[in-house]
């Protein structure tokens, strides 16, 4: 069995599959245990069922003996030798690590590095794998979100300011998202029947954080996404793109410091910035007949999907194999898709809305037969692309 895990600052998501094969995974359970270092709740589903309990989740080490323990109490496993891998979402990989990898302790001491570039996501991953180390000695493998662009050309990921601050600092185009860019294209090249080095395609990761990658031949062409994932699109509480010369008018103006001006860009922005109404695009849509700020946040954020869509159609030579929209909203908001599909002007989207506005299992074609570009909506997996790479090392 694979253990996934991913953590937050105050929660830990977790599911257990069952390798029954090669590509064959099979989720057996899945939970959340989350309030860590508060009062803690952990809720754990299987066989249909749904149990939660108030845990004492004092930290990621306790969260972790909790999870074992229910994992034993249910008689989901034996004990824990019946896991031979867990797997962890790492956000920021850097330079170093280019795919997934068995974390050994020189390993673990370089993603330690990574917490200069991303000191908000990095650290609970490195907690979880702490707590995981301190009490079995089952594999931990590293999955990163970074390194699936790790093929972007020099043109694409360096960014124009002095080349010392790439040579010195690091400071380039590294892109987020890329363990659900990666289940995309996958899944695009069994849809499309194609081999998956011949997959091209745009793919709008929209969620509360969200980005887009322009895939070529199967692989990271450009992405929205930065050195953080403050750029780019218009987001649940970030900016995305904005004028760099902001921070210092403001801090000139306000005397508020540089870490506090971008801690609103990252917290205080986005569609809660513009909207005043909330951070979630739910809240945003339902109060856009009586909050014109609202229809304004809408709006932008549809014209800056539209803008990155139409760029990276151009990056690919004008045309591809597909437009796909995934994670929370873009699987689930058809208002979203639709948006957007208004402001791309273009190219022809054709949306059905019978075929928008419907549900589905795992993808749905929304375009008509006149799209220039058929256009998808797919329900993403990270956990499994974790789960298959956990695997695939521990079996080494």
């Amino acid at each position: 069995m694979i253990l996934v895990i991913n953590a937050g600052s105050s929660s830990m998501k977790f599911q257990l599959y069952k390798v029954n094969g090669e590509n064959n995974y099979e989720v057996i359970c899945k939970g959340l245990a989350e309030r860590i270092y508060l009062d803690g709740v952990f809720k754990i589903k299987f066989n249909g069922q749904e149990f939660e309990t108030k845990e004492d989740l004092k930290d990621h080490e306790a969260t972790a003996k909790v999870l074992i323990n229910k994992l034993e109490e249910h008689g989901i496993i034996k004990d824990f030798s019946d896991i031979t891998g867990i797997g962890h979402r790492i956000v920021h990989g850097g330079e170093k690590f280019t795919q997934s990898t068995v974390i050994t302790d020189e390993v673990f001491a370089e993603i330690k590095k990574m917490v200069i570039l991303a000191p908000l996501h990095n650290p609970p991953a490195i907690s979880a794998i702490e707590a995981f180390q301190k009490i079995t000695s089952v594999p931990n493998v590293a999955v990163f979100d970074t390194s699936f662009h790790a093929t972007m050309p020099v043109e694409n990921y360096l960014y124009s300011g002095p080349y010392k601050w790439y040579t010195d600092h690091q400071v380039r185009r590294y892109g987020f998202h890329g363990i659900s860019y990666r289940y995309i294209t996958k899944r695009l090249g069994t849809i499309l029947n194609k081999p998956i080095d011949k997959v091209k395609a745009i793919v709008c990761h929209l969620g509360n954080g969200a980005s887009i990658c322009a895939v070529k031949n199967g692989q990271s062409y450009n992405t929205s996404m930065g050195i953080t994932p403050l750029e780019g699109l218009i987001m649940g509480t970030r900016s995305g793109d904005i004028d760099p010369s902001i921070p210092n008018y403001i801090a000139s103006q306000t005397g508020e410091d540089i870490v506090a001006i971008t801690n609103t860009l990252n917290k205080k922005s986005g569609l809660l910035g513009i909207s005043g109404v909330s951070s979630d695009l739910r809240d945003v849509v339902g109060s856009a007949e009586s909050n014109p700020r609202s229809k304004l946040a809408l709006k932008m954020s549809a014209k800056r999907i539209a803008k990155y869509i139409v760029a990276y159609l151009n990056e690919l030579g004008g045309n591809a194999d597909a437009i796909v929209f995934t994670a929370g909203i873009g699987e689930n908001s058809a208002i979203m898709r639709s948006l957007v599909a208004n402001e791309v002007k273009l190219i022809n989207f054709d949306l059905v809305k019978e075929h928008n506005e419907q549900g589905y299992d795992s993808e749905n074609l929304i375009s008509g037969a006149n799209a220039t570009v058929p256009v998808y909506a797919i329900r993403t997996n990270e956990e499994i692309i974790i789960c298959e790479d956990t695997y695939h090392l521990t079996q080494k």
